[in-house]
């Protein structure tokens, strides 16, 4: 049949891209759940953030100009990551249509899971002391400081399992949660994250029987969470971590730059003939404040 024509290579590429369009559509993606994405083209993006304004004055012939203090400075630097397969030329050739489909779903899985660990590292990461933040300290932490002006901290992290009444401790503690100019910040706790280890615990909570009653109690008492309260499950969450999120503060905080989006390339080599597949991605994720979140890890 002779060297392997352009048209060969061409074909097979189609279908391993086919294979990679249909696999990655499967796919549960969980960071565009939680992360507010955006495509960059920039190596690093730079962040100020900003205190509260505070509530609107009453009208005094004119407007009333809020001052606001300076936040913290955050920086995302795009990380790159690789990956990649070599085929030999007779797979394309003789057209192994199969052998392509596996191994296509061999480096979308290696893409897939690094992208969602990496994700979830936010919150596996969250009470970790070297794995910080714009105000330099991890993201649940007793030791908020409200802005680099004032040495004044809060806390958003416990040591609780997860039950009904120590949910309930955690919604009127993160309720409580000020601004830098000593407001209530009027958060509104409406998700609850965890990994394998709560799962069943966090459905009976976020999962009222038809009757609206908590699961699991004596009385099978209301649940008092029925419609105030989702469920998000992470499976890249590992132990007895769990986090109650103001999941539209947590959109806004939370941030995932795509600097290039993993898809397959591929280069024909002169000498051996083998045909390389390689993924390149570069991306970058964090947060820009701490107050969207309530972490407990027991």
């Amino acid at each position: 049949m002779g060297i392997i024509t352009t048209d060969m290579i061409d074909a097979t590429t189609a279908a391993v891209s086919e294979f990679w369009d249909q696999g990655m559509a499967q796919k549960v993606d969980f960071k565009a759940k939680l992360y507010n994405e955006k495509p960059t083209d920039l190596l690093q993006e730079n962040f100020q953030g900003i205190g509260a304004i505070g509530q609107m004055s009453d009208w005094k012939g004119t407007v009333d100009y809020q001052q606001f203090n300076l936040g913290f400075n955050k920086g995302f630097v795009q990380a790159k990551k690789s990956t990649g397969l070599q085929f030999d030329e007779r797979v394309f050739r003789y057209r192994e249509y199969s052998q392509l489909e596996e191994k296509t779903g061999l480096l979308l899985d290696s893409v897939y899971n690094t992208q969602q660990a990496y994700g979830a590292a936010t919150f596996e990461n969250a009470f970790t002391a070297a794995y910080v933040g714009p105000d330099n300290v991890s993201l649940c932490n007793t030791s908020h400081p409200n802005s680099p002006s004032d040495a004044a901290v809060q806390s958003n992290v416990g040591a609780l399992d997860l039950t009904m009444p120590n949910l309930l401790t955690t919604f009127k503690k993160m309720s409580q949660l000020k601004d830098d100019k000593d407001n209530l910040l009027f958060l509104q706790p409406n998700m609850l994250i965890t990994g394998i280890e709560y799962w069943d615990v966090a459905k009976k909570i976020c999962g009222p029987d038809a009757n609206g009653k908590e699961p699991g109690t004596a009385d099978n008492d209301p649940n008092l969470m029925q419609k105030e309260l989702t469920y998000f499950y992470h499976p890249f969450i590992t132990g007895k971590k769990w986090f109650l999120v103001d999941s539209q503060r947590m959109k806004r905080r939370l941030k995932w730059f795509n600097g290039r989006i993993p898809t397959p390339e591929h280069q024909n080599d002169f000498d051996t003939e083998a045909i390389k597949y390689k993924i390149v991605g570069e991306w970058v994720a964090g947060w820009t404040s701490w107050e969207w979140v309530y972490g407990n890890i027991a």
